[in-house]
């Protein structure tokens, strides 16, 4: 399984105490997934959509658990990629108004009413109390999150029908500390966030405890291995500039040896001279822990720059 459906599957699992908790993740999940609809009776029915089992199965049960009402739950055979709809369904115009109602969706007034209607385009009273937020964005997620795999990149998101919800729901994950963004192409919208601290914050907020042990152990890894991979290009960068500095100082001293000859040098230059063409492949302080006597990381420095001045002297001589 992905991190994402991982994810999901702990959400559905996720049951809160509180009745007005359930009817408020009823609400996220209907947003996306619900419709009211005419049925040939006469009747209205409200009809909860979803491609995933183990979503409708929650929503079954919170329904059964917060509403004594009829509720049938269904399995049909649709054109999409899973080829399966699985269906909850609440009958009776009294039903079907109490529990839009006390999930807190209004009917438009004065339009007409349509053979199906998406409790998208209602207008929905959004809940107050935390429990109830952190519930209606549980209920969101299950129907439109979505996260990437830690391992290969840090993203959390939300699709939201309208910009005004979206809006909304930034505001909410403002309260815990996390800067969401808020998107829109061709009319549509999501809220997201890339920051890793702030994708764990809003995992807590959904009470996914699972999923943020496993975020944050992969986190940790991934700074180690960020960490390591730092300090490899440090030392390589390192080893690439002494091979560099070795190379242009044994040309140097190559040039002198040529024209002059090393013992014409100074008795220390000389010394440093051979030193270095003994050992092209040494750090300035292995150099001059190889001296004797031993000299200083700066002393050798100075050293081998001035040999690189001597040969540049001879250069423009040369070339004059």
């Amino acid at each position: 399984m992905s991190f994402s459906k991982d994810l999901k599957q702990e959400l559905t699992e996720k049951t809160p105490g509180a009745r007005h908790c359930r009817v408020a993740e009823l609400a996220g999940m209907f947003l996306c997934g619900g419709v009211v609809e005419n049925r040939g009776d006469g009747g209205r029915a409200l009809v909860f959509s979803t491609e995933k089992e183990n979503i409708a199965k929650k929503c079954f049960t919170f329904l059964k658990k917060s509403f004594n009402m009829n509720i049938v739950a269904g399995e049909t055979t649709v054109e999409s990629r899973r080829g399966r709809a699985y269906t909850v369904t609440v009958t009776g115009d009294d039903s079907v108004r109490r529990c839009t109602e006390e999930m807190g969706f209004t009917r438009p007034k004065g339009a007409p009413f349509a053979p199906r209607e998406y409790l998208a385009d209602w207008s929905l009273s959004l809940p107050e109390e935390a429990c109830c937020c952190r519930s209606f964005m549980r209920g969101m997620f299950l129907m439109r999150g979505a996260m990437n795999d830690p391992e290969k990149s840090y993203h959390f998101e939300i699709a939201v029908p309208s910009e005004e919800l979206g809006r909304w729901m930034a505001g909410f994950l403002q309260q815990f500390d996390c800067e969401p963004r808020l998107w829109e192409r061709r009319g549509s919208y999501a809220v997201y966030l890339k920051d890793a601290e702030q994708i764990a914050d809003a995992l807590t907020v959904m009470d996914a405890v699972g999923a943020r042990l496993r975020f944050e152990e992969v986190r940790v890894l991934r700074n180690k291995r960020g960490e390591v991979q730092r300090k490899v290009n440090c030392e390589v960068s390192n080893l690439a500039k002494t091979s560099r500095a070795a190379g242009r100082q044994l040309e140097a001293i190559e040039l002198i040896d040529r024209s002059m000859g090393l013992s014409a040098l100074p008795e220390e230059l000389e010394k440093m001279a051979r030193l270095r063409l003994e050992n092209p492949d040494a750090s300035l302080q292995e150099l001059g822990d190889c001296a004797v006597p031993p000299i200083g990381r700066s002393g050798v420095n100075h050293r081998l720059q001035k040999l690189c001045e001597i040969a540049e002297g001879l250069r423009l001589k040369e070339g004059g």
